[in-house]
């Protein structure tokens, strides 16, 4: 009998900016340019609370939506 091995493949996912492990992916936008980062809880509480007089004075809008192309 022949057995095959099993592979598991695990992500890490660190920091962007001390490296510590257990961050999760936050992405956001500014004008035209979307951006992504890794963060930990601690992290993302950090921009939070620097964001947070902008996001509470700020509207929400919604993406525009796209037209789509009619067949002919």
């Amino acid at each position: 009998m022949i057995r095959s091995m099993a592979t598991q493949t695990r992500v890490l996912v660190t920091d962007d900016l001390d490296g510590s492990e257990g961050a999760r992916t936050y992405r956001f936008a500014w004008g035209d340019t979307r951006y992504e980062i890794d963060l930990s809880d601690a992290h993302r509480d950090d921009l939070l609370r620097a964001l947070e007089p902008y996001i509470t004075a700020a509207r929400k809008t919604t993406a525009p939506r796209r037209q789509r192309a009619v067949a002919d």
